[in-house]
């Protein structure tokens, strides 16, 4: 009876380290997931779409914080709305991206250019993979000491203990194939316990819908 009870709590506890991203580790080489991310700004720059795109998970999540529209895709089939995106010129410019051996796997400085804007944006963005080398979740934030997930500007690739990110909190990210289940125990489990989760959750129900309000309010405050 010890013993069994021994098998399922060992059993529990690998299942609920194995739902999250950091559980993963890297099965390509680490070029590849620079590679990768640095393919996914090809598909928001006017000029170098037809570059090569990066190949994501069909439940791919992309989240951008404020001021941005934080979840502005989900799924594949949403990211492809990105093509219409490109219709405005658009450079992405100044790109350096790294792979790391701990999610997220792939990481990016860049900095965006839109005609008729005199000032530049500089983004950081990070980059969940899967065991298939498939992009599962997509994080960015404004390349400033403000907004940066870090207090710590000085951290270049968001590596303290510091860092606040949603990608390594999200249950399901960590299977071999990264698909979530916003259904699931385990995920409401989750966003039960953290606002951050809880908040994506709600999202998730009706991305199209919270997208626009997002963008009323940012384009209010413009």
């Amino acid at each position: 009876m010890r013993l069994l009870f021994f098998i399922l709590l060992i059993s529990y506890q690998v299942s609920g380290s194995e739902s999250l991203s950091t559980n993963l580790r890297p099965t390509y080489p680490l070029g590849y997931y620079a590679e990768q991310s640095n393919h996914y700004f090809n598909t928001l720059d006017t000029k170098r779409r037809k570059e090569g795109k990066p190949s994501y998970s069909k439940r791919v999540i992309r989240y951008e914080w404020e001021p941005w529209l934080k979840l502005t895709g989900y799924k594949s089939w949403m990211m492809k709305l990105d093509f219409f995106l490109t219709l405005y010129p658009t450079e992405v410019i100044n790109r350096v991206c790294q792979g790391f051996d701990v999610q997220p796997f792939g990481r990016c400085h860049v900095t965006f250019i839109y005609k008729g804007h005199d000032e530049p944006v500089d983004i950081y963005e990070e980059f969940t993979f899967n065991n298939q080398g498939e992009i599962t979740f997509i994080e960015a934030w404004t390349d400033s000491p403000t907004h940066f997930p870090t207090p710590d500007f000085t951290d270049y690739w968001a590596e303290g203990a510091q860092v606040k990110r949603l990608s390594t909190l999200v249950p399901g990210l960590g299977k071999n194939n990264g698909l979530i289940e916003p259904k699931s125990r385990e995920f409401k489990k989750a966003a039960a316990n953290n606002e951050m989760v809880k908040d994506l959750a709600k999202r998730l129900k009706h991305p199209v819908y919270f997208w626009t309000k997002e963008l009323i309010r940012f384009v209010k405050r413009k």
